[in-house]
């Protein structure tokens, strides 16, 4: 094969590399102009300040439904590291799926639920933990009601003394 050839060949491979990275990148943009933040929820943590090592505790997430219309929580995410200094025991109602890919790329816990919050209601999710490790671990909490995109994230904290 010519240098020429070669050199050729090259270029096509990058105009190809670049054609879909643009590809990608656009249908990402999309992705993320389409993703909404829910109206008319809020969401409140409920977990212990005094955790130590070995303590089995609650942790309560209440999804607060302000809206005259029922809504559904269709999954909770959980990304590293919130969840690395304990283990999960029990969850009530338990989710319809759990996939941990907690060593994948993304990092994240998945609980999927397709349970109905009621119209100007409440839905509460208790999971029952024990804390395994002392430290402070903080990460991201995604909560998508009525569609994948449509998500209220924050930014949770467990402090576990020894």
């Amino acid at each position: 094969m010519t240098t020429g050839t070669k050199v050729v060949i090259g270029i096509l491979v990058s105009i190809i590399v670049l054609g879909l990275t643009c590809v990608g990148g656009a249908i990402a943009f999309g992705l993320w102009i389409n993703a909404q933040t829910p109206e008319g929820i809020t969401l409140q943590f409920d977990y212990p300040d005094d955790v130590v090592v070995g303590d089995e505790f609650d942790t309560t997430i209440t999804i607060v439904n302000h809206q005259d219309q029922p809504r559904t929580l269709v999954d909770l995410d959980f990304y590293s590291p919130i969840l690395d200094g304990v283990s999960i025991l029990a969850m009530n109602p338990n989710p319809s799926s759990d996939m941990d890919g907690s060593d994948g790329l993304f990092g994240s816990r998945t609980l999927t639920y397709n349970k109905v919050i009621p119209a100007e209601g409440e839905l509460a999710i208790v999971i029952t933990m024990t804390a395994q490790e002392a430290g402070q671990f903080t990460g991201d909490v995604d909560v998508s009601i009525d569609k994948l995109l449509a998500i209220y994230s924050t930014t949770q904290t467990i402090v576990i003394d020894e």
